[in-house]
Parts: C-alpha cells; sequence; structure tokens
C-alpha cells in the first residue's frame, strides 16, 4: 500500500500566519511613524536653537537690542525686528516657522530678548509641540539658550 504525505500546510494555517504578520507589520508601521515625529518635533527644536544663537550673537555684534515676537497660527511664527502684520515672510532671516507642518510653535512665556551689552538677555521661554509631546526652550538672563522637556527638573 502507498501512502499520500503531502508535507505542507493547509490553508487556514497559512491564512493564519497572514493575519499575525499583518498584525505586526501594522504595529511597527505605527511606531515608526511615531518615532518619524519625534524625530521632525526634536530637529525643529535644534534648528530653533540655532536661529536663537544667531540672533543673539548678531544683537552682540551690532550692540543691537533684539526682542521676540510670536505670531500665533497653524505652526507659529517666532521672529525678532518688526512685527508683520499677519503671517510669516518666506526666507526671512529674522523669522523662524517649524521645517515640518505637524511641528508648531505652541507658546512664548515672558518678554525675551538679547541685549548687546555684555551678551544679556531678558529671560523668558519657548514652547514647541507636535503630537508626540512638547520641547521648551530657555533663555535665561545670562543668554544662555537651552532645550528640555516640561517636567524635567529644572525645566520651569
Amino acid at each position: 500500500m502507498k501512502r499520500n504525505d503531502a508535507s505542507g500546510f493547509t490553508l487556514p494555517e497559512l491564512l493564519l500566519v497572514m493575519i499575525i504578520a499583518g498584525i505586526l507589520s501594522l504595529s511597527a508601521l505605527q511606531g515608526w511613524q511615531r518615532w518619524q515625529q519625534y524625530q521632525q518635533l526634536r530637529e525643529s527644536v535644534l534648528q530653533l536653537q540655532g536661529f536663537l544663537l544667531r540672533l543673539r550673537a548678531h544683537a552682540s555684534w551690532h550692540n543691537r537690542d533684539l526682542s521676540l515676537w510670536l505670531q500665533p497660527g497653524d505652526r507659529g511664527c517666532l521672529g525678532a525686528g518688526p512685527k508683520p502684520a499677519e503671517g510669516c515672510l518666506s526666507g526671512s532671516r529674522w523669522q523662524f516657522q517649524p521645517p515640518y507642518a505637524g511641528v508648531r510653535i505652541a507658546a512664548l512665556t515672558g518678554e525675551p530678548g538679547f541685549y548687546g551689552r555684555r551678551d544679556v538677555a531678558r529671560p523668558g521661554s519657548i514652547d514647541i509641540e507636535n503630537v508626540t509631546g512638547r520641547w521648551r526652550l530657555i533663555i535665561s538672563a545670562r543668554a544662555r539658550i537651552r532645550a528640555c522637556q516640561p517636567g524635567e527638573k529644572g525645566c520651569e
């Protein structure tokens, strides 16, 4: 007597494996998107910090006072000098708008600005956020600029 041994998988077994693989892929995709959004927020914070450092250097070099202003909106706009009537001017050297659509400047606390004399500043903070969280850039009276996340020790 001859036996027919087919060593393979049945259709229900294959479907079950495909469903499990699909669920794992979907959760990995969501994690990847969240990681990308976090990186976009972090990069925006670093670019904003660089913008503030350039403002500080300009104020110091030209012995000039620069006050910061916030133009609220979809992404927000932060700048120094004369405040535009509405919106941000594209490509302006003294204005910053987050480079990613999901990131926005949420708040400007205090009246921060830079004095050209002795490299000092009016203290304040700038909050920037997206769906993954919020970061704060703090400007001290000695014109130091540091980034932290609200809730961390020393991030008041």
